[in-house]
C-alpha cells in the first residue's frame, strides 16, 4: 500500500509493551506500516497505575498494570544525583520489549518514540510523601511529584536520560512534566459539593515547602498567600449551596489573579517552573544523543485553553521542547479545529505541534470522522499526528488508519 512519505506526515500510534507483546511484535510492526500506513510507534517505557480492559488480548482482557513502573532495566548510575529510584515492573517478560520494539520497528522503516510518563507516579508518592504535591490544606497528593521539588527535577532528567541513551529510541514524548493537582482519576473520586474551575484551580496549588521556596524567590509571601486561599476555599464550601450548580463562563481563575496579584505571580512562579524543568530534560537528558523531545500540553485531556492549570506554559514549553503534543480527543471536527487553532496561537509554528487524536469509541465515530478531522488539523498544517490507543479498540478501528493514506 502506498504510502505519504515520513518526512511530508507522521503518523504515529500509541502502544503499550503489553500489547504488542501480546500481538507480536514483528507482525504488529508490519502491519502498522503496511495495513495501518503508520510510520511511527509511541510504546511507554514507563507508566503509571493503571485498569484497562483491552478487548483483543488473548489473556488478561481486564489488564492491571501493578502500579506505576518502568518497563526497562534502569542503569542505575545514572540515578546518583537524585534520591529517589524508579519502581521496575513485576512482570518482568515485559522489560525487553522497548528494545525489542525499536528493532522491529527501525527494520520496517518506522521510527520508535518512547511515550515516557515522568511525574505522575503514585508507587513512588506512597513511599516518598516528600517528593509528593501538597494542597494549600496540607493534604497530600501522592499520585503528583511536585517539579518544584529538586529530587523529584533530577529524576525526571535521569529517567529520560535512561530511556534516550541506554535505548535507540529516536525520540521522547514526555507525559506528566507538570503540576497535577485534585484529579488523578483512578481512585474512586466522589466531590459532591457544587464545584468549578475556581475550586479546580485553587485546591490544585501546590504548597509545599519547595514551592513556597521558589515563590520567596519570586518575592511572593507564600505563607500569606497560602492562608488567604484557604479562607477563599473555606468560604465557597460554606455557601456552596447558595451557588448556582452551572456557574457562568470559566473566567472565574482569571478574575480571581487580576484582583489578586500575589496569586497570578504564584501562578507564574508554577509556568515558571515547569517550563525550566522541561529545558533542563531537554539539555541535559537528551546529551550526546539523537533523540528529539515532544511535551504533551495537558496530562488529564483538559485541552490547550487549560493546560496552565498544570503549570504548563505553551508558548515557552514550545521553546523549550521540540514538539507540543495537543490532545484533541474530540469527535466533533470543529472542537479539533478549536483545539489546534488555540494551541498554534501560542505555539505559533505547526510544525511544531503535534495532534493527538484518539480512534476510541468516545473520541471517534467512523472512518469518515477520523478522516475528516485529520483533515481539519492538516489545514491548519499540521503534518504530525498520534493516534490513541492499540490496546482499547477493535480490528476494524484500527483499520479506519489505513483511510488516512493519500
Amino acid at each position: 500500500m502506498a504510502r505519504t512519505d515520513a518526512a511530508e506526515e507522521r503518523r504515529a500510534l500509541w502502544i503499550y509493551p503489553w500489547d504488542i507483546l501480546d500481538s507480536g511484535i514483528e507482525e504488529t510492526a508490519k502491519r502498522a506500516s503496511g495495513e495501518w500506513g503508520l510510520n511511527a510507534f509511541s510504546l511507554t517505557p514507563s507508566y503509571h497505575s493503571a485498569k484497562f480492559l483491552l478487548p483483543r488480548r488473548s489473556t488478561e482482557k481486564v489488564f492491571l498494570s501493578g502500579g506505576s513502573a518502568i518497563y526497562f532495566r534502569p542503569d542505575e548510575s545514572l540515578y546518583a544525583g537524585t534520591t529517589l529510584r524508579p519502581v521496575v515492573t513485576q512482570r518482568e517478560h515485559l522489560l525487553d520489549v522497548l528494545d525489542r520494539t525499536t528493532d522491529a520497528a527501525h527494520r520496517e522503516g518506522m521510527t520508535l518514540r518512547a511515550w515516557t510518563v515522568g511525574l505522575h507516579n503514585s508507587k513512588i508518592g506512597d513511599a516518598r510523601p516528600d517528593a509528593a504535591e501538597r494542597n494549600v490544606f496540607g493534604d497530600l497528593y501522592p499520585w503528583a511529584l511536585c517539579p518544584a521539588n529538586p529530587d523529584v527535577r533530577e529524576y525526571l532528567v535521569s529517567l529520560v536520560r535512561d530511556v534516550a541513551l541506554n535505548h535507540a529510541v529516536d525520540a521522547i514524548d514526555l507525559e506528566s512534566t507538570g503540576y497535577h493537582g485534585l484529579y488523578h482519576g483512578h481512585h474512586h473520586e466522589l466531590i459532591g459539593i457544587t464545584w468549578g474551575l475556581t475550586e479546580e484551580f485553587l485546591m490544585g496549588l501546590c504548597f509545599c515547602d519547595h514551592c513556597l521556596r521558589r515563590a520567596a524567590g519570586a518575592g511572593i509571601d507564600g505563607a500569606e498567600l497560602r492562608q488567604r486561599v484557604a479562607a477563599f476555599l473555606e468560604q465557597r464550601f460554606r455557601d456552596e449551596t447558595m451557588l448556582p450548580a452551572k456557574q457562568p463562563g470559566d473566567n472565574g481563575p482569571a478574575t480571581l489573579m487580576l484582583d489578586w496579584p500575589e496569586l497570578y505571580a504564584f501562578v507564574r512562579m508554577r509556568l515558571d517552573t515547569v517550563t525550566s524543568l522541561v529545558a533542563e530534560v531537554r539539555e541535559r537528558s537528551l546529551a550526546g544523543t539523537s533523540a528529539t523531545l515532544a511535551l504533551t500540553a495537558s496530562t488529564f485531556q483538559r485541552g490547550s485553553e487549560h493546560a496552565w492549570l498544570e503549570g504548563m506554559d505553551l508558548k515557552a514549553l514550545a521553546g523549550a521542547a521540540d514538539e507540543i503534543i495537543a490532545l484533541a480527543y474530540f469527535q466533533d471536527p470543529q472542537a479539533v479545529a478549536a483545539e489546534i487553532a488555540f494551541g498554534l496561537g501560542l505555539i505559533g509554528d505547526p510544525e511544531r505541534m503535534v495532534a493527538g487524536m484518539s480512534i476510541l469509541a468516545q473520541g471517534t465515530t467512523s472512518a469518515a470522522n477520523l478522516v475528516e478531522k485529520v483533515n481539519v488539523a492538516r489545514s491548519f498544517g499540521v503534518r504530525k499526528f498520534s493516534f490513541y490507543n492499540f490496546g482499547f479498540v477493535s480490528e476494524a478501528r484500527l483499520g479506519w488508519l489505513g483511510q488516512l493514506v493519500s
